[in-house]
């Protein structure tokens, strides 16, 4: 027997204006990929049925999956299954129609997906020998209305390419449902869209052959034509050779059961496109947040389809999970309205009547958590795991629980079985994303604390000054010193004299440049201090060198008597000037760099 292969695409939100968002894509697409893997709905393997949805699809993704789908995994005797849920558009030059994807540009056709050109490379060279693709589309563009026959007509999507594509290959299926245009918008019923949730409840048992139970394509669409409206009425396209077996035992069910089907004929005895007037009973209720779907058939009951994979639907409801589901019902219409507090004592009184209901369990705890409650959400989630360790969500909500409580190492293994339970669910990996990160930030911050250098007791206080100020007097010490050697001891060698100048003017440009950036002003007023003070002997060297009357008489005739003395002490005048302008400058700067830079601001 051939496997069932799925993937179910769902899109809300588009990078590009020109796609208005839609409300109930995304829950569809969860819901139909949720139902088809749970044991109670279609019990496909849970492996074989992707679910990608939001911003992951994009037009690169997804068609890489549609091709490893349909070219690279399906076999001879597969049934390869597409449901996409969002907007298409038609090309304004030439009227071909495309799926938009989350990064689709309506002006740049190409970065949609093509659909003559899935239907040629994917449709028409795969191997399996049943390829269904499932079209709940929103009609976005002009070209849809010079195209359509009618007001929500499918059939400018499909385009002559794709007819003529799927006229010459048997059993490649196309079925199309409008889900909104500018004549109506989205719809919803149950928190779903129309059309997925009435598409639920057919495969769930109305659309099922009365003795195999099967549930094929062509049911499902007479089941969900007849009791859609025309906006939602769906469209079938292509030639279907073997009946499509969507749920239950994939034997071909016998032709001729196929044709006789009560179901093929209204009432009446009119076929589904000339009648819609047969419309099965109304679903009791569904809920989209706990995933619980239920239809009251006449005859039978019909199983329950729980929206996880790890949990069992009931064939049969007491009057205690009644009261719980009518509980949660009402807790759901009330969180709607914007009054937590009454919902969540809506829920208190359904845990008293089942205390180890999992939904009400889930529900308490996302309220709780949602209220920054989050031991006591945590508590409720522990409860669930209690019941049912296999539950995906439960495990998510607990590793979002422990990471808002900083407990990121226990949050990552509890995120890793989420995953492990459900590899297909893309919200869990949204949540590792944020865990990861906030892991990285952590170990980021521990880093930074390891190799931080402890400031000295005293830095940039009254030690610090002091410890400048000596630094200020060593270097004016040694450029004067270097400077009066060959005055005072002219055999000495020049360049002693010039070392110790250099280094004396090294120490008073580090010493001020390095304060003032660091320390700000006091450091910067050390330097201006120091540099008035070798101003001020500056300048009466200039006064005694040149003012012959008050008392300079001595270094004038000193000069006079021997002149070789004059360079040295120009040399001196030099160096005093240095000494007062070029650490002032760097002092200066500095200090307005460290201001910019916010170095002190930072210190404190």
């Amino acid at each position: 027997m051939g496997r069932r292969l799925g993937l179910v695409i769902g899109v809300n939100s588009y990078q590009d204006s020109a796609f208005q968002p839609l409300q109930y894509a995304e829950t569809d697409a969860r819901a139909i990929a949720q139902w088809l893997v749970n044991t109670q709905g279609g019990k496909w393997t849970p492996s074989d049925v992707q679910l990608v949805q939001g911003a992951y699809a994009s037009h690169e993704l997804v068609e890489s999956l549609i091709t490893q789908l349909c070219v690279n995994m399906a076999e001879p005797g597969d049934l390869v299954f597409v449901y996409f849920a969002g907007h298409t558009f038609l090309d304004e030059v030439n009227g071909e129609g495309y799926l938009a994807l989350s990064n689709t540009r309506y002006q740049q056709p190409t970065t949609g997906i093509h659909l003559p050109m899935l239907a040629r490379q994917s449709m028409g060279r795969s191997q399996a020998s049943q390829v269904v693709f499932i079209f709940d589309c929103f009609q976005t563009g002009q070209p849809w209305s010079r195209r359509r026959l009618s007001p929500y007509d499918c059939r400018p999507l499909i385009g002559p390419t794709v007819l003529n594509a799927l006229q010459q290959t048997s059993d490649r299926l196309i079925l199309c449902s409008c889900r909104g245009n500018e004549f109506a918008p989205e719809a919803r019923e149950k928190n779903l869209g129309v059309f997925a949730y009435r598409m639920i409840v057919g495969l769930c048992g109305p659309a099922s052959e009365p003795t195999s139970k099967q549930v094929t394509l062509q049911r499902l669409d007479t089941f969900l034509f007849n009791s859609l409206g025309e906006q939602h009425r769906p469209q079938l396209f292509g030639q279907e050779r073997t009946p499509v077996v969507l749920v239950g035992d994939m034997t071909a069910a016998p032709l001729a059961a196929q044709q006789n089907s009560q179901l093929t004929q209204t009432p009446g005895g009119q076929s589904p496109a000339a009648s819609s007037s047969a419309v099965p009973p109304s679903p009791a209720g569904q809920n989209a947040a706990t995933g619980v779907l239920t239809d009251q058939a006449p005859q039978s009951a019909i199983a329950t389809a729980q929206m996880s994979p790890t949990t069992s639907g009931q064939l049969t409801l007491s009057a205690a999970e009644q009261q719980c589901a009518l509980l949660l019902r009402q807790a759901r219409r009330l969180i709607q309205l914007q009054n937590p507090v009454e919902a969540f004592e809506c829920v208190e009184q359904a845990l008293q009547i089942a205390p180890n209901n999992v939904q009400a369990l889930i529900f308490k705890g996302q309220l709780l958590g949602t209220v920054g409650r989050f031991q006591e959400a945590l508590n409720a989630v522990e409860q669930v795991l209690k019941v049912d360790t296999n539950n995906a969500l439960a495990w998510s909500m607990r590793a979002a629980l422990l990471s808002n409580t900083g407990q990121y190492q226990l949050a990552l293994q509890a995120i890793e079985h989420s995953l492990e339970l459900d590899p297909n669910n893309p919200e869990t990996y949204s949540v590792k994303t944020s865990i990861m990160g906030q892991l990285a930030a952590m170990q980021s911050y521990s880093n930074s604390k390891k190799i931080r250098v402890p400031t000295p007791p005293g830095r940039g206080g009254a030690a610090s000054f002091f410890i400048g100020m000596g630094m200020q007097i060593v270097g004016l010490a040694l450029g004067i010193v270097g400077a009066g050697l060959p005055i005072f001891q002219p055999r000495l060698p020049f360049i002693l004299a010039l070392v110790l100048q250099s280094l004396g003017l090294a120490i008073l440009c580090i010493n001020a440049a390095r304060g003032s950036f660091l320390y700000g002003f006091a450091r910067f007023l050390l330097t201006l201090l120091t540099s008035g003070i070798i101003a001020a002997i500056l300048a009466a060297g200039a006064i005694l060198g040149g003012v012959n009357k008050i008392g300079t008489g001595r270094v004038y005739t000193m000069i006079l008597h021997k002149p070789v003395l004059l360079v040295p002490l120009l040399f001196f005048g030099i160096w005093l000037a240095a000494a007062a302008a070029i650490p002032l400058l760097l002092g200066f700067f500095s200090f307005i760099a460290g201001l910019i830079a916010g170095v002190r601001r930072k210190k404190r």
